[in-house]
């Protein structure tokens, strides 16, 4: 049976929409056995989990997220006629719990989710339409540390399923924009700059610029974008001329989060990127991204974003991230290794005519200890490949060791195989 996850495109045949995708058992198990594993690794540094609707109000998303993200959204009409849309992101969901439900704190304010997105962009490429995300938003605190536990729990979530060694570059929203506002450009200036900088086209870029009254100075910086990269001492390669409070601020928050990530154990996994580009209408503060070398996609993405509760009431600072399970699983697949601690094939109890009763109450005393048990539906005659017990109708058993068939009372049988850790199948 295929086992790999597949995903339609345009064109996908009758049955299934394009951008979807079918999980079979293999697959659909890793998937879970990666969710849990970063569920388990928040949990443990103090997140509390909390599950929103896949169906929000129209306008509470929107208040939320960009322009360009509105576009994505799945839109419809229910029977009263609201608006409602189903959730591309889930942080706009938390924020609104956290404004209309836990107002009074205590903060700082640690939650934890997963779940489903759809996005209604076109499926191509093998881009998913619907994706499941697991994330963090620590909620209340606008320090620098907060900002370093979040890159370094999503690193550690991704290790924790079975994806150690990813790569996080680090930036900061705020300088780019700092810089060009300090350079006197108006705002529609720094649009045009921001969106060639987001494309990284340097041509793009140095057209825009040509548009401007920019100084010397800071042109000569920002045509240097794609080389703004690399490790602490490009935040003082970086200050060297610069006069504006605002980009100088945010340099000084990035030196203060590469320390700080050193003492997480990040060395060698870390990269500062201050020609990073990412939704500055947005994120607030450092941003990061976290790699795998078999993907050229993000496996996950986050940033401070302090804007956000303030548009349901409650100006609070918050930072976070999300975590791609699916693109996760990708990397996975072609690294050849598994999410952690994936169960194992499930048992099989065979019987022969007589002994069903029997096997029945083998295979519930053999899941009492947690294995997965499936037990047979018809009898056979003798025990069947791909059987680890088989059972006769006066209770005398055969269980599979590993290597041959070994005769014992079906109690013995249960007690040897819930013992075993030994990998059990019959050819």
């Amino acid at each position: 049976m295929q086992d790999a996850p597949t995903v339609e495109g345009a064109g996908a045949p009758r049955g299934r929409a394009g951008g979807f995708t079918d999980w079979l058992p293999g697959a659909a198990r890793r998937r879970r056995a990666a969710g849990d594993a970063m569920i388990r690794t928040f949990e443990g540094w103090g997140y509390g989990m909390v599950a929103t609707p896949l169906v929000e109000p129209l306008d509470t998303i929107s208040s939320g997220v960009g322009a360009a993200k509105q576009t994505q959204l799945f839109r419809f009409m229910d029977a009263d006629g609201a608006l409602l849309a189903l959730v591309g992101e889930r942080t706009v969901s938390v924020a609104r719990v956290v404004a209309t439900q836990l107002r009074d704190g205590p903060y700082p304010l640690r939650l934890c989710y997963a779940g489903p997105v759809l996005r209604n962009q076109p499926p191509l490429g093998g881009r998913r339409r619907e994706n499941l995300q697991a994330g963090c938003e620590l909620i209340g605190a606008g320090c620098i540390a907060a900002d370093a536990e979040c890159v370094a729990l999503a690193a550690e979530a991704l290790s924790r399923a079975g994806l150690g060694g990813v790569q996080v570059d680090v930036g900061h929203a705020d300088f780019l924009p700092g810089l060009l506002e300090g350079a006197g450009l108006d705002a529609s200036d720094r649009e045009r700059v921001l969106a060639a900088l987001s494309g990284r086209d340097l041509v793009a870029v140095e057209e825009a610029l040509s548009e401007t009254s920019i100084g010397d100075a800071e042109r000569a910086l920002l045509l240097r974008f794609p080389a703004l990269r690399g490790g602490r001492e490009i935040v003082d390669a970086a200050a060297q001329g610069l006069r504006a409070e605002r980009p100088r601020r945010a340099l000084g928050e990035l030196a203060q989060l590469w320390d700080l990530l050193m003492a997480y154990g990040l060395e060698g996994h870390l990269h500062l990127d201050l020609g990073a580009v990412r939704d500055w209408d947005y994120y607030t503060g450092p941003t990061f991204e976290l790699f795998s070398g078999e993907l050229g996609f993000p496996l996950g993405t986050g940033g401070r974003y302090d804007g956000l509760l303030g548009r349901f009431g409650l100006p609070l600072p918050a930072t976070g991230f999300v975590l791609h399970v699916d693109r996760c699983c990708d990397a996975l697949a072609r690294r050849g290794g598994e999410a952690a601690e994936s169960l194992p094939p499930a048992l099989r109890v065979a019987y022969a005519a007589g002994g069903e009763a029997i096997a029945i109450r083998a295979a519930t005393a053999l899941r009492g200890p947690g294995a997965a048990v499936a037990c047979d539906l018809e009898p056979s005659d003798g025990p069947p490949a791909g059987a680890d017990l088989y059972v006769d109708a006066d209770g005398a058993a055969r269980w599979w060791d590993g290597s041959r068939w070994a005769d014992a009372s079906t109690a013995e049988a249960v007690a040897a195989l819930a013992g075993s850790t030994n990998g059990r199948r019959a050819t």
